[in-house]
């Protein structure tokens, strides 16, 4: 849980300085977090992150990171919301290639609001999770402006310095994204070889037996890099003690996981439980990126599938377990993303009770004659045995331990 610090450092709208008078002894290889909240708004309030060159332009527009792109393709920025924050991003600078020169963090609404409506906003910078600076603003510090520049991360004579901006822009989040040099999606448009486009759509499957399929690929690197993220909430509840106080939440160990059966046959598992994690760029072209046994890494697990290869693949079932430490699946709230370039981001909630269950088949993604088929199924189960079973995988299973 974060760590409040009565020596944060209150930051005023235009203060500039290095990271070094942020973070002590702060050196560009540490990791830390940029907390971000708006509050007051009936609206969806959509938080990103622009990484811009030294002309101050989204040249790569793989390094716009926002809802349906999680992460940067070198890993130096990635959603991760720290606990008692709405949203938040973490931050590894060493990672970020020489021509990116600045990060913008935004906010914008997704609805008819305005900012002069919200009651309070903030970005506070954490390191290991203690609030290190904060600024603050409110809806009196803005007028009918749909979208924010919150603050800023650049480079200059060789360091790190941070900008707390605070400026109110016209239009929302494509208005942005254009602003920055680059262009949108448009819903509906016929598919052009433009480079620089940014889809900012979102599609969430309610129901259990909802599907979607993506338009068969048209380019040789088919898919790109398809994302699937898992994350949840970091601790159960609080309870609630015979004396009247409150004993701390339980830590909560989710694991992201999948069947697959390629196109020869071949069937087998990745996961974190018996090392099996995978392989991006050999067969089965799915990797695990690490396990978070904690509970305590605020952007939850990646499971990466290689769409250039989509063809050796014939169909993959992605799901979670609890490892440790939830009394049910509802407690975890957990989400899972699924992110295509090019694509809308698929969200898939596990939203159902699942007593005494501590498996859940998430989702399924299907090669259905080149063209990528997703349907979320919600279905849980007591076991890996089980689920195996009842999507007739018909592998053989025996325990073991991370």
């Amino acid at each position: 849980m974060p760590v409040l610090n009565a020596n944060s450092l209150l930051l005023s709208k235009g203060r500039r300085l290095p990271l070094t008078d942020i973070f002590a002894n702060y050196q560009v290889a540490a990791r830390f977090q940029i907390g971000l909240s708006i509050t007051g708004l009936s609206e969806t309030v959509d938080f990103a992150c622009f990484g811009l060159d030294a002309q101050q332009k989204l040249s790569d527009d793989r390094y716009m990171t926002f809802f349906n792109q999680p992460q940067t393709p070198c890993g130096a920025v990635s959603l991760a919301a720290t606990a008692g924050d709405p949203a938040g991003f973490c931050c590894q600078l060493d990672k970020l290639p020489t021509r990116i020169d600045r990060l913008v963090f935004t906010a914008a609404i997704d609805g008819n609001g305005t900012m002069r409506q919200m009651q309070a906003g903030y970005l506070r910078l954490l390191l290991a999770d203690t609030e290190m600076a904060r600024f603050s603003f409110n809806g009196g510090d803005f007028a009918d402006e749909k979208a924010l520049m919150v603050g800023e991360l650049y480079r200059k004579d060789g360091a790190w310095r941070f900008n707390a901006i605070g400026q109110g822009f016209n239009g929302g989040l494509a208005a942005l994204v254009r602003h920055f040099g680059a262009e949108v999606t448009e819903e509906q448009a016929k598919p052009k070889p433009v480079e620089n486009k940014v889809s900012l759509s979102k599609i969430t499957l309610e129901k259990r037996g909802d599907k979607i399929s993506l338009d068969k690929p048209k380019t040789a690197n088919g898919y790109g890099r398809i994302v699937c993220n898992l994350n949840w909430s970091t601790y159960t509840p609080q309870k609630k003690s015979f004396f009247g106080g409150q004993t701390a939440g339980q830590p909560i160990d989710l694991d992201l996981g999948c069947l697959y059966e390629l196109s020869d046959g071949t069937k087998h598992v990745v996961q974190a439980l018996g090392n099996c994690f995978g392989d991006y760029g050999n067969l089965p072209y799915i990797h695990l990126a690490g396990d978070d046994r904690s509970g305590e890494v605020a952007e939850g697990e990646f499971l990466y599938i290689n769409g250039s290869h989509f063809d050796r693949i014939r169909r993959i079932c992605i799901y979670a377990f609890i490892y440790e430490g939830a009394v049910s699946w509802t407690q975890a709230d957990a989400v899972v993303t699924v992110a295509v370039p090019g694509h809308p981001v698929i969200e898939v909630r596990l939203d159902s009770q699942g007593k005494n269950s501590n498996m859940c088949a998430i989702a399924m993604l299907e090669n259905s004659q080149g063209a990528l088929k997703l349907t979320k199924l919600n279905e849980y189960f007591s076991g890996h045995e089980k689920l195996d079973n009842h999507y007739q995988w018909g592998m053989k299973w025996r325990s073991g331990r991370k």
